[in-house]
């Protein structure tokens, strides 16, 4: 009974986990980036904003309404005053026009943020993209090793139980390859965190589908060879030109010195201007009431107040963005100095662990022959079978700071390819 239980247990795990990866869809990177850029749900939510922003201009341009004015007088005054019933209309002068302008360029900025929040959310895909197939590689590694493991063990149990080390050899290898089975199963839990994270950054709506990278690890050396690096000037130039924070800096001048005129032209005088039916109750001489009209006009006088410390307050604002500037100029420049190096060194890096690793290869084939001969210990096999994957592991850590960096100088440069460009 116990085992037709644990027969049925296995067979249900197995038969979950090979659902599991029946739903779950493989897709390149760029396929990912291409569906986040259409269905993902914050990114619906940013372009939202430019759509009120645009609204904000029909806002700024605005007139405003007619007023409906009345003086009406009863009793004896009456007859010889009039009384009035009219509409009056103001009337902003040489403001409009700036104001429309400003709303403009908030939209630009506007939609800056929303192609930064494009361009982040690019990266946050590369990034997991590349996070996951690191795990994968890890586990790749460890059920690699795991191979190895066996095949040591079976090598231990094929020496000559007479020898004085045969029992030793057997029990270490043993322990060590139960020791991997569980490395394995938190390698496993490690990639199934990253597919997780990838389509949670993924976000999109009404999608019921569990996404997975194409490639199967970092071993797979395609996926490296999009790496294009183009040569520093070159780097810089694409900088300046192409990263949305700093054109919406240099837009937010613009709308600073937009916002300073408005602030000037509050000094000029607004004015209302209308008109309407006029009567009196006093009578010609014939017995009718006198009747007519009247035009009036109003005008906003700022004597008083001058708006003195608002102007100021705007121009102060409009340094301080301009300073602001040129502050993001200079950090752009010495973070993509300092990154670009960087990135240059692990290049170097990952070419040096490719030939380590090609000749760890070597080292543990020959230890593994000279085992089986009897030509050697089995710990002496255990340490070149340690130490090679201790440098399969540095190789994953190389590749992974050769991306990372490359991730930084996109970011830097501001562009998602430079591939693509």
């Amino acid at each position: 009974m116990k085992k037709t239980l644990a027969t049925i247990f296995i067979f249900l795990l197995f038969s979950c986990s090979s659902f599991a990866q029946e739903v779950s869809e493989k897709v390149s990177l760029s396929a990912a980036i291409e569906m986040a850029l259409t269905g993902n749900i914050e990114l619906q939510e940013k372009r939202k904003s430019l759509g009120i922003a645009k609204q904000d201009i029909k806002a700024a341009n605005k007139l405003k309404n007619p007023q409906f004015i009345s003086n009406i007088l009863t009793g004896q005054i009456s007859n010889a005053n009039s009384s009035q019933v009219g509409v009056m209309l103001p009337i902003e002068i040489a403001k409009r026009g700036v104001r429309k302008e400003a709303a403009k360029i908030n939209a630009d900025m506007i939609q800056h943020e929303v192609k930064q929040y494009e361009f982040d959310l690019k990266l946050r895909i590369r990034t997991a993209y590349f996070d996951l197939l690191r795990a994968k590689s890890n586990l790749k590694i460890m059920e690699e090793r795991k191979l190895l493991l066996e095949d040591l063990l079976k090598l231990a149990k094929s020496q000559p139980k007479s020898s004085e080390n045969y029992r030793i050899d057997v029990l270490q290898a043993d322990m060590r390859l139960k020791k991997q089975l569980i490395a394995i199963n938190r390698a496993k839990a490690d990639v199934q965190t990253a597919r997780y994270n990838f389509n949670r950054i993924l976000n999109l709506e009404n999608n019921t589908d569990f996404y997975d990278s194409r490639e199967e690890s970092l071993f797979d050396k395609s996926f490296l060879y999009e790496i294009e690096i183009p040569p520093y000037e070159e780097a810089e130039k694409l900088a300046l030109e192409n990263r949305q924070d700093l054109q919406a800096a240099k837009k937010n001048i613009d709308k600073k010195k937009k916002e300073l005129q408005i602030v000037k032209r509050q000094r000029i005088p607004d004015v209302a201007v209308g008109g309407g039916y006029a009567f009196s109750m006093g009578k010609k001489s014939d017995g009718e009431h006198l009747t007519g009209s009247f035009i009036a006009v109003n005008a906003d006088l700022p004597v008083l107040y001058q708006y003195t410390p608002e102007i100021k307050a705007a121009m102060t604002a409009v340094e301080k963005t301009e300073l602001d500037y040129q502050a993001k100029i200079k950090v752009t420049r010495n973070t993509l100095k300092t990154n670009y190096e960087k990135f240059l060194m692990a290049r170097e890096n990952v070419g040096h662990y490719d030939s380590i690793i090609n000749e760890s290869n070597e080292i543990l084939k020959l230890s593994r022959t000279r085992y089986q001969k009897g030509k050697t210990s089995l710990m002496n096999l255990i340490i070149n079978e340690h130490t090679h994957q201790e440098y399969l592991n540095e190789y994953i850590n190389a590749v992974s700071t050769y991306y990372n960096t490359y991730i930084s100088l996109l970011k830097d440069m501001g562009v998602d390819s430079v591939s693509a460009l």
